[in-house]
Formats: structure tokens, C-alpha cells, sequence
């Protein structure tokens, strides 16, 4: 065994460098990102609002008819789908037609302080729109993106999605990136098991929009070539939030490791002087 005096000497200072080095760069990422998530909510503060936009849809009352015959067209689709399912079957829903199903169909009550249809267009669908926003984390503000959304709906994975194409703030501009990073509407997750939606999005093999009209239906046949990821491209402010969390379990390591260290240097000066 090497004796104490031919040991190789030691730096005491080489892994307090080390760990300066890390516990600086944890500090530069926390700040960083820190800084670029204070500048991202001021560039949405530009463009959002602190009220809502109240969506304007149809009343019920003196629109009986028109409600009766959306939803006896509904039914007859949806017989048409189950019991006979090698013909085709189709229905065409108008500007009404979805604005009536907003204002009285239970499956999107959740939709339906949010959107206003206005338009249908070949491939879009055009609505009024306002959508809740998060402020600063752990600020409690809300915030509202209110203006004219633009939507290409999409049949996939027994799903209607509906996904934001434009978006238009009055007198304002919304950064496409931020447009890009807004997960599509999707109505079906929670309706698949229903016994009486659940057949239908089973069956469907396509989702169009066409001028004025947007068309179900169910060709024996015809497979949609359609897919939507359930995992969205990943927001900037995730991806912020995500380094800051790291920089913040970086230091909390550091701080860890020094105490355990000063308390084993604790431990042997106290042994050396018994």
C-alpha cells in the first residue's frame, strides 16, 4: 500500500469547480427561460383580452320545426348507418343545422360557450370564437383569444376533429407560430362508449366541408386516410416550463450534494479530534 506521503496530490478545489460550473448553468437556464416565458405572456397580452366574447346562437323558443327536423334527420342517419350498412348513407348539416346542435345537443355543451358558426366553406369551417386562456403561471389570470377562427375538419381515430387553421383577432395579429401550437377540437373521446353516438362514429368513413354544408357519411368501401396525432407538437411554454423545472431539480441536486458533503467533513473532523 502506498504510504500518505506518496499519495498523488489532490486539487480540493477541482470538484467545487465542477459544481460551480453546473450550479451556474442551472442558474443561466431558470433565467433564461424564465425571462422568455415573461416575454411570451406579454406578446399573448397583445392579442387576448380579459373578458370572453358572448357566442351568439340560436333560441330555442319559435324554432321548434327547425330543431324537430335537425334532429329527425339525425335519426334517420343514424338508422341508416346501423341497419343498413352496405348502402350509403349521408347527411348534410347547414350553418343552422351546427348552430342548432350547439345550442341543444347535451354531447357539446362544453363547445357551446365558444363558438358561433358563421360560415362553411370548401374544406373550413368559419366561427366566431373565444377560447380561455391561462395567464402566468400561479397567477390566477385569465385570458380570452376572441375573433374569427378558421377550422378544417377531419375525421380520425373515430373522432370529428376540428383543427385551427386561422385565427383572426380584430386589430390585432396572432403569430402563426402560436396558431400552430393550438391543439385541435375533438368531439369523441368521451362519446365512443355512448350507446347511441358511439355506433355512429364507429361507422363513419368521412367528414367534408363543401360550400354551405358540411357532410357526413358512411360509403361501404371507403376508408378515411386521415390521422391526428394525440400527441401535439409540444407549446413554447411547455417547453419552457419544462427547462425551468430541470434547473430547478439541478440546484435542488447541488444543494443536496454540499450538504451531505459538508456534513461527511462534519463527520471526520469530529472522528479525527476523538
Amino acid at each position: 500500500m502506498p504510504s500518505p506521503e506518496n499519495a498523488p496530490a489532490r486539487s480540493p478545489f477541482a470538484g467545487c469547480l465542477i459544481l460551480l460550473i453546473l450550479a451556474s448553468v442551472a442558474i443561466f437556464l431558470i433565467s433564461v427561460s424564465a425571462y422568455s416565458l415573461i416575454q411570451q405572456n406579454k406578446e399573448i397580452d397583445t392579442f387576448t383580452a380579459s373578458t370572453p366574447t358572448p357566442m351568439t346562437l340560436p333560441m330555442i323558443e319559435g324554432n321548434e320545426a327547425e330543431l324537430n327536423d335537425l334532429h329527425a334527420r339525425l335519426q334517420r342517419f343514424r338508422d341508416g348507418l346501423i341497419s343498413h350498412p352496405e348502402e350509403t348513407t349521408s347527411i348534410e348539416l347547414t350553418v343552422a343545422d351546427l348552430n342548432y346542435a350547439l345550442a341543444t345537443m347535451s354531447p357539446l355543451q362544453d363547445y357551446r360557450p365558444y363558438f358561433s358558426i358563421k360560415e362553411i366553406r370548401d374544406g373550413a369551417i368559419i366561427a366566431d370564437h373565444t377560447r380561455p386562456m391561462n395567464g402566468m403561471p400561479g397567477s390566477g389570470v385569465k385570458r380570452y383569444l376572441n375573433g374569427v377562427v378558421t377550422l378544417k375538419p377531419i375525421l380520425a381515430e373515430k373522432m370529428l376533429v376540428f383543427q385551427v387553421a386561422e385565427l383572426t383577432v380584430p386589430s390585432k395579429t396572432v403569430p402563426r407560430e402560436f396558431i400552430a401550437q393550438i391543439p385541435p377540437y375533438r368531439l369523441g373521446i368521451d362519446m365512443q362508449k355512448d350507446p347511441l353516438l358511439g355506433p355512429v362514429l364507429e361507422k363513419l368513413t368521412a367528414m367534408e366541408a363543401v360550400a354551405g354544408k358540411l357532410i357526413l357519411r358512411r360509403r361501404p368501401g371507403e376508408v378515411s386516410q386521415a390521422t391526428v396525432s394525440d400527441q401535439q407538437v409540444d407549446s413554447a411554454f411547455m417547453r419552457i416550463l419544462r427547462v425551468l423545472v430541470c434547473g430547478f431539480l439541478l440546484i435542488a441536486g447541488l444543494g443536496i450534494f454540499f450538504g451531505l458533503r459538508a456534513k461527511a467533513k462534519k463527520e471526520r473532523s469530529a472522528a479525527a479530534q476523538s
